[in-house]
């Protein structure tokens, strides 16, 4: 049949054969498993008797408040809209509301139905579409989408075509509310399973950070027990001899003051690596710097530090537990870089943009593929510990100074992504 013969109308099509083309169409449709495979099946058997240049079948999505398009014959920016559309904007928005049964025009270049003030009309002048019908997809009585049949001439379609497009939409519209459920349902399980694969990452992070916190605990006691409570009790035993002494020289009692002092500063030194008071005392800045500081104080070989703060100060007005875990990478990528990469160069960059606050520690060392390889727990440690606070961790080869390069960036704005609850226990990883 001729487009010609077709546009005299439907009723030039026997009852008979507008059956078997129904047949066709249910048999076409029904192994389909995308929205595509589907429209596109549609298109080729509905042309016996709906001439159309273009077909398009657009499905709610959301609250009903948002569709996709999926067409055939023509790619329109309805199609190839990246991500769902209000229905605020369609052309059609009256119909996907379910205020008219169908839309018919003879020239939407022309209809003023089809253009209001923030429209998505443009393809139809892209597309040179002119004749246009478009009914309804129901189930139940409510509206899920449209169908809906384009031309490039005018005046093409009747009351009559109306009728047989819906009963077409009547056929579709189960198979494609099953399509439409099942990609729903697909959706919903990726979420969920990206859910938990996050979920299951925190866990299995926050177990290795734990028992690295273990590991540094029993650090800590045997450097108290075997330099600090040592030193300690050989001070206790001198002072204990020198009691029964008829006279205590004045050279004794320094020496045994500068041992005291000596011990002092080992127990300030083993808690300020345990909790960085210096944050609360002077802020995140100084933090950094005093770390840099001690860090190279008691190296043998000279190291270059830097530390430049480009954000005016943002990281003094961070919550505390993000102001520790930054101070923590920092202090384990630039104990990495001198222990375990002979750097002799560090520059650390405080940096923000696009509500992003990022830190970043760069060494000319021996990179990633140096050291013994104790480091790699370090950099596990890093990572798990900006995924306690929502932050982007990346290390890489470090381009100006041929080292490493590790960067965190944390978002602003929202003081955090977790919900209360998981922050709360978050939080006692972070502070330790």
């Amino acid at each position: 049949m001729t487009e010609e013969e077709t546009h005299t109308g439907a009723n030039a099509i026997s009852t008979e054969a507008m059956l078997q083309r129904f047949l066709l169409i249910s048999r076409a449709v029904a192994g389909q498993l995308d929205f595509q495979s589907l429209i596109q099946k549609v298109s080729e058997e509905v042309g016996y008797f709906l001439p159309h240049d273009h077909i398009d079948v657009c499905i709610l999505t959301g609250e009903g408040d948002m569709h996709v398009a999926y067409e055939a014959r023509l790619h329109t920016g309805w199609g190839d809209a990246p991500e769902p559309v209000p229905i605020s904007v369609s052309p059609i928005r009256s119909m996907l509301r379910g205020e008219e049964d169908f839309i018919l025009t003879a020239d939407a270049q022309l209809d003023e139905r089809f253009h209001f003030d923030g429209a998505f009309s443009d393809p139809i002048f892209d597309a040179r579409l002119r004749s246009r019908l478009h009914v309804p997809l129901q189930v139940e009585g409510k509206v899920i989408g449209a169908l809906s049949y384009s031309c490039h001439a005018r005046d093409i379609y009747e009351d009559s075509h109306v009728t047989i497009a819906q009963y077409v939409a009547d056929l579709l519209s189960s198979y494609i509310h099953a399509l439409n459920q099942g990609e729903r349902a697909r959706k919903a399980a990726i979420r969920q399973a990206e859910i938990h694969a996050h979920a299951e990452g925190l866990r299995a992070g926050a177990l290795r950070l734990t028992e690295a916190l273990e590991l540094e605990r029993q650090r800590i006691g045997m450097d108290l027990h075997d330099q600090t409570l040592a030193d300690l009790t050989r001070l206790s035993h001198e002072l204990r001899r020198l009691r029964q002494a008829p006279k205590i020289p004045g050279e004794t009692l320094t020496t045994l003051t500068d041992r005291l002092e000596g011990c002092l500063q080992e127990l300030r030194s083993i808690i300020e690596d345990a909790r960085p008071s210096v944050l609360k005392l002077f802020g995140f800045e100084q933090g950094i710097e005093a770390l840099l500081e001690r860090a190279v104080a008691s190296q043998a070989r000279p190291i270059s530090v830097e530390f430049s703060d480009e954000t005016d100060g943002a990281g003094n007005v961070l919550q505390e537990t993000h102001q520790i875990a930054l101070f923590r990478i920092a202090q384990e990528a630039v104990n990495n870089a001198i222990k375990h990469a002979d750097a002799s160069r560090i520059r650390v960059v405080l940096s923000q943009s696009d509500r992003l606050l990022s830190l970043a520690i760069s060494d000319d060392g021996s990179g990633l593929t140096g050291g013994d390889g104790d480091h790699f727990g370090g950099i596990e440690n890093m990572r798990t510990r900006a995924t306690l606070i929502s932050a982007q961790f990346e290390i890489e080869p470090c381009a100006d100074l041929s080292g490493t390069r590790v960067c965190v960036s944390l978002p602003l704005g929202d003081p955090s992504t977790f919900p209360t609850s998981e922050r709360t226990q978050n939080n006692a990883y972070i502070d330790s």
